[in-house]
């Protein structure tokens, strides 16, 4: 009877489907319904397709098989998809997982709105919780703890957790947890080298090299390098030997990695443009008000020289393992969207958030 095969290939800067959020929103619902569905990551070279009858190669997707609703519910949101006679094995089999979106004093309400707005789009479901949850322990009821943006590198998150709720998080990933941080969440669980500094999980071996010096880079818009193409969290956006992408950045941590528990993803490559001096941006950002906001309404402009000197070929993203479970960290904002290519709906960049909780979630 074979499978039904969802490509999920990069273009250009869009995808094969015409929505990256709808694609992920059926996924979704079909996860919902008990419908198993395994995750291709590095190519896949078919012989003969119904579409592409003399063969036909397709860079990554996900496979499930073939019911009738699962049919019905493709074809109601347009994805592109193929019945295959045969594919080759993957282990990857992604899950539904209980994600705990963090709402506490440390989530920044400018950052974490974006953030909700693309889990939504994308059909995850998720329970927010706050300081005095966290501190009872409802973690514990949950796979994945997603922490956004903060106001600063750490020390708000201590302020509304102390150290009750940060040791609840410690058990919780020395359990079965897993952890996702974009920005401030990514400074959280740093080690500080600086006794001074009590902020931070100090559950990693990484550090940034200016503690909790928050405001010493800025906001704008840079270019990372990908160096694991071939990692989960850029399935349908790295493409070739080596690929790059651009995002928006404001004042995320310049991860150093200290230790073999840690693996850099992607590093800081070049400042793109930012509201400093002679680097503003001169095309249309379209819709995207965050960006916006970013390069030419904020008070702390990313400039050129502290972008070289602070983060210039720092690592910007990261995988970590603490007590056997993942941890993800995002220096960027892949939830801001793209920086003014196309409309922010649908931008590839949400590719690795969604990429993020899969691979979290995966068996």
């Amino acid at each position: 009877m074979g499978k039904i095969f969802i490509p999920t290939d990069r273009i250009g800067l869009e995808s094969i489907q015409k929505s990256i959020t709808n694609t992920s929103k059926v996924l979704n619902e079909l996860l919902k319904q008990g419908v198993r569905i395994k995750w291709h990551l590095n190519g896949l070279w078919f012989d003969s397709t119904p579409a592409w009858p003399e063969g036909h190669y397709y860079q990554c997707g996900f496979s499930t098989e073939v019911e009738e609703r699962t049919v019905e519910l493709l074809n109601s949101y347009g994805i592109i998809s193929e019945t295959i006679e045969a594919l080759p094995d993957t282990k990857m089999e992604i899950t539904t997982s209980r994600i705990a979106l963090y709402n506490g004093r440390g989530a920044g309400a400018d950052f974490s709105a974006p953030l909700i707005e693309v889990l939504e789009q994308g059909g995850f479901s998720f329970t927010q919780l706050d300081d005095q949850e966290i501190r009872e322990g409802k973690l514990s009821h949950f796979d994945i703890f997603l922490v956004p943006g903060s106001p600063d590198a750490g020390e708000c998150y201590y302020a509304g957790l102390g150290k009750a709720g940060y040791e609840k998080i410690r058990e919780f990933l020395s359990g079965s947890g897993q952890y996702f941080g974009i920005c401030g969440g990514a400074y959280l669980p740093l080690t500080s080298y600086d006794t001074q500094n009590t902020y931070w999980l100090n559950i990693v071996e990484a550090t940034d090299t200016e503690g909790l010096d928050y405001w010493r880079t800025g906001s704008g818009f840079v270019r990372c390098r990908i160096e694991d193409n071939q990692n989960p969290i850029f399935s349908s956006v790295a493409l070739g030997g080596s690929s790059s992408l651009n995002l928006v950045y404001w004042e995320g941590p310049s991860i150093t990695i200290k230790g073999e528990g840690v693996r850099s993803l992607a590093k800081f490559e070049s400042l793109l443009a930012s509201g400093s001096g002679p680097i503003k941006p001169y095309w249309d950002l379209m819709d995207n008000k965050m960006a916006e906001e970013a390069v030419k309404k904020y008070y702390n402009p990313l400039s050129s020289e502290t972008f070289n000197s602070l983060l210039l070929n720092k690592t910007a993203f990261a995988e970590a393992e603490y007590c056997g479970n993942r941890i993800l960290l995002f220096s960027p904002h892949p939830e801001m969207g793209n920086i003014g290519y196309a409309t922010r709906k649908d931008s590839l960049n949400f590719m690795l958030i969604y990429n993020g909780l899969n691979y979290l979630s995966c068996r």
